[in-house]
């Protein structure tokens, strides 16, 4: 479950940073570069360096004294915190334009995802493969957790379905849902639940632009 659990209590805004550092990493990485001052990731990011110090030192980055940041034990550190070191098997609700082009992206699994199987109501959808996804129906959702032992679910269904299907995942034992679905789903305590609001980013967009 390390897709949507950390050790640490960091803030949601950390979380958010350590994929833009990561990505830095790897290029550095690529690069032969075996340590990186704040200051110079400072310059990358636009973000001030006493940030990201607080940002790798609270997943544990190794770093030497006055030089930096360790490159290939700070990638180490990242990954380990948010699970990307260990691939999550999961899978997907919804089989349309966005659940379609979520299926074939291949980036998923440098980021600790695997999604291994996938779901619809559409009669020419059901039982075919999309990007090499195999699509089951609906109805078999609870059996084909079990067999799989699935516990992360992807929801990219019309906001009408979305809290029915919640309560069947649920009911399945899952633990973790991304929720792209345009509205809030109400689950027990124990389950996590990741929203996507893509009206939120584009009014944020929006109102940039405007200003």
């Amino acid at each position: 479950m390390g897709f949507f659990h950390h050790k640490k209590e960091i803030s949601v805004q950390t979380i958010r940073r350590l994929p833009q550092y990561l990505r830095i990493f790897y290029n550095l990485h690529g690069y032969g570069r075996e340590l990186v001052s704040s200051t110079a990731l400072a310059q990358e990011t636009q973000l001030l360096p006493i940030v990201i110090k607080k940002d790798l030192q609270a997943v544990g980055a190794p770093s030497k004294l006055r030089a930096g940041f360790k490159v290939a034990g700070t990638i180490a550190a990242i990954e380990k915190f948010l699970g990307w070191d260990n691939l999550n098997k999961a899978f997907m609700v919804g089989v349309g334009h966005l659940g379609s082009a979520l299926l074939g992206f291949q980036g998923f699994k440098n980021h600790g995802l695997e999604i291994v199987a996938a779901f619809d109501t559409h009669p020419e959808k059901v039982s075919a493969e999309v990007n090499g996804v195999h699509v089951y129906h609906t109805a078999q959702l609870a059996t084909v957790i079990e067999k799989l032992n699935l516990k992360i679910a992807i929801l990219t269904v019309p906001a009408s379905a979305a809290q029915g299907i919640t309560d069947t995942l649920v009911n399945a034992g899952i633990k973790a849902i991304w929720n792209f679905a345009p509205v809030n789903l109400t689950v027990p305590p124990d389950v996590v639940v990741q929203k996507e609001d893509i009206s939120s980013g584009l009014a944020e967009l929006c109102a940039k632009l405007k200003r």
